[in-house]
């Protein structure tokens, strides 16, 4: 049921390992009330802290919705032994991504307000040049079905245009690599305050009005 009134919001967290970026994404799922939370957890980063439930198969996801927690991990429905790649899709994880993408999108439509999506780590599914359209979709076209992303990612300079072209929030934990804080500065973080961090503080730039916002989670 599309919502051509609802604003677009896309948030990107970026930092090193260890640096507050997965506590960041924890707590955001939960001091908000979407509709509901849809989180890919392959790297088990969200249900054992936040003691939910995880999804392992299609029935389980649907069965989620209702809850408005839906975690998706996908080792029993993609398992890695007798996996076949094929074109565009090279790894269990990366199949699981793309399907539950498209079920995101598909369930998002059967009901009005907000959805939040977490994608821990999502340089791992896109580049600098190919994205998955599953992916895409969510990202390009989800405004009208109240689909809000938020990624995390220790790697920002991999991510692909499609992506950090939709971002409406950067929030900046501590980074060194330099081609990290070159591809941050781009997207409008001051990459000096970035690098100078302390672990657990971070710098949140909103990119359609220009404001800043500090703070800590640990």
């Amino acid at each position: 049921m599309p919502d051509f009134t609802l604003e677009p919001k896309h948030t990107l967290v970026v930092g090193m390992t260890g640096s507050g970026k997965t506590t960041f994404c924890n707590r955001y799922l939960l001091n908000t009330a979407p509709a509901c939370r849809f989180v890919f957890d392959d790297l088990n980063r969200v249900w054992p802290r936040l003691n939910v439930k995880p999804c392992y198969t299609d029935r389980d996801v649907e069965l989620a919705l209702p809850q408005r927690w839906v975690i998706f991990n996908h080792e029993r429905m993609f398992p890695l032994v007798g996996f076949q790649s094929r074109q565009g899709i090279t790894t269990p994880a990366h199949a699981a991504f793309r399907w539950f993408c498209s079920f995101i999108f598909t369930a998002s439509q059967r009901g009005p307000g907000s959805k939040i999506v977490v994608n821990p780590e999502i340089w791992r599914f896109c580049t600098a040049d190919s994205i998955p359209p599953e992916f895409a979709m969510l990202a390009q076209a989800g405004r009208e079905l109240g689909i809000e992303l938020v990624l995390d990612t220790q790697r920002p300079e991999t991510l692909n245009p499609s992506v950090t072209g939709a971002i409406t929030e950067l929030v900046c934990f501590k980074l060194t690599s330099p081609e990290a804080l070159r591809t941050v500065r781009d997207l409008g973080a001051d990459r000096e305050a970035v690098a100078a961090l302390p672990l657990g503080s971070f710098i949140s730039y909103n990119r359609l009005s220009g404001a800043t916002l500090t703070g800590r989670v640990f």
